[in-house]
């Protein structure tokens, strides 16, 4: 059974690649406003994943597994594409520190030795994690905690999700599979 013609792991990717998208469109027009590591990005983003995750996972649900999907099988459809979401985020921030504003980077940096200094940490104490801090601005630590952000992200949003997309099948039926 297949959704509009898709086959199955189609139908993951394409999902995955829908949340990334999205997520990744919702960070451009963040940057775009000068709003892109405020705190409200990360409860927009967080109300993506939840129906973007909901909304797959039901058809996923109905249109590949006949109906019935149990929570574990939910839970893994959820971090699969989540994760491929998190790709999608991590080239997208790859793209903005390199082409679009490679300026970014440093904005980054200072506004990490601002957090910790607003957390009462000493300067001599932030100047020793500077190396730590500049790792904020590399590219290529944004893409791979993407990815990884991505996982726990898909995994807590999906463990929520998943009670309200499982459904079990009937049991009498199951079982006279068996017998028959």
């Amino acid at each position: 059974m297949s959704y509009f013609g898709i086959p199955r792991n189609q139908y993951i990717l394409m999902s995955g690649a829908v949340l990334g998208i999205a997520q990744s469109l919702l960070l451009f027009i963040l940057y775009l406003t000068g709003n892109l590591f405020g705190g409200a990005s990360t409860f927009i983003s967080l109300i993506i994943y939840l129906l973007l995750i909901y909304y797959a996972g039901v058809n996923y649900r109905d249109h590949y597994r006949e109906g019935i999907l149990s929570y574990g099988k939910s839970l893994g459809f959820g971090v699969k594409i989540s994760i491929l979401s998190g790709l999608f985020v991590g080239f997208f921030y790859f793209l903005l520190l390199t082409i679009i504003d490679p300026s970014l980077a440093d904005y980054l940096i200072a506004e990490t030795q601002d957090a910790y200094l607003a957390m009462g940490f000493s300067e001599s104490e932030v100047a020793n994690m500077q190396d730590a801090i500049n790792m904020a601005g590399n590219p290529w630590m944004l893409f791979f905690s993407s990815i990884f952000n991505g996982l726990v992200y898909g995994f807590i949003v999906s463990l929520v999700v998943s009670i309200f997309v499982k459904r079990k099948g009937d049991p009498f039926k199951e079982t006279m599979q068996n017998v028959e």
